[in-house]
């Protein structure tokens, strides 16, 4: 009997994103939202850095222009987005001039039918195309406080982005958690040892339509349980102390993860 071997998707983001372990093509995103990440300011910056292609969007250009000058960070040239994109109704003229003397390329998307979030991901779509730019993963500064209804569009974008992008991992890093998509499938992600060992919560949330999940790795785990909204939602879970976390999904899922521990 021939037996088909499901392929596991591998996540590890903290070990990406906070250890500066990331070797991956990569680029990075900053949303119009607060930048207030409790990491070392010289983390952030060198993940930065190390973008192959890096985007501010819209008033996002303002947010991260005042985070370099509050970080006192000298070498502006290499803080300069290599694209500022949206429809510009949250940027002053003066922020955009300022990066565009030290080489950005602005790219305005007017329309209003889709958030300036999804645009900047087509956009990247488009430079990377023009470009021969290599992008597996996107990293996109996304704090969750705020408006609920923009919290909700940037988690719609997660749906939608896979229509045009493909397989990139696309992971919205808040000022304490990073949350994602996990497309319907097997799905293994990696836990570092302070989350586990301070009880870091997590979460499984079934946006748009029911799901049917088995865990293992979790305080809580699932078995083949139904979660949809009106019935359970596995909101502040944690973990059990193993390595890593194992979901099976048969439809989409939000993934979740407090990250205070180790920032």
């Amino acid at each position: 009997m021939n037996h088909i071997c499901e392929e596991i998707e591998i996540w590890s983001p903290c070990d990406d994103i906070l250890v500066n372990n990331c070797e991956q093509n990569y680029a990075l995103i900053v949303l119009n939202c607060r930048i207030d990440l409790n990491v070392d300011p010289k983390k952030l910056l060198n993940l930065w850095r190390k973008a192959n292609l890096r985007i501010t969007v819209d008033g996002g250009t303002k947010r991260w222009l005042k985070w370099i000058n509050a970080h006192n960070f000298e070498d502006r040239d290499i803080a300069a987005p290599d694209l500022i994109t949206g429809d510009m109704d949250s940027l002053p003229d003066n922020v955009l001039v300022y990066f565009q003397e030290k080489g950005s390329k602005v790219i305005k998307t007017p329309d209003q039918n889709e958030t300036d979030y999804t645009k900047s991901l087509r956009e990247l779509k488009k430079h990377c195309d023009m470009h021969s730019i290599k992008i597996n993963t996107i990293f996109v500064l996304a704090d969750t406080s705020g408006r609920f209804d923009q919290i909700l569009a940037n988690i719609n974008t997660l749906f939608k982005a896979p229509s045009f992008l493909g397989e990139k991992k696309i992971y919205h890093i808040a000022s304490n958690s990073i949350t994602w998509l996990l497309k319907p499938g097997s799905h293994k992600i990696i836990i570092p040892e302070n989350l586990r060992r301070d009880q870091e919560w997590c979460a499984l949330i079934p946006i748009g339509s029911s799901c049917k999940a088995t865990t293992t790795g979790l305080k809580w785990n699932l078995n083949n349980t139904k979660l949809s909204f009106g019935e359970l939602v596995s909101s502040s879970n944690t973990y059990n102390g193993q390595p890593f976390v194992t979901i099976s999904n048969d439809s989409y899922l939000v993934w979740s993860m407090g990250i205070q521990s180790i920032l």
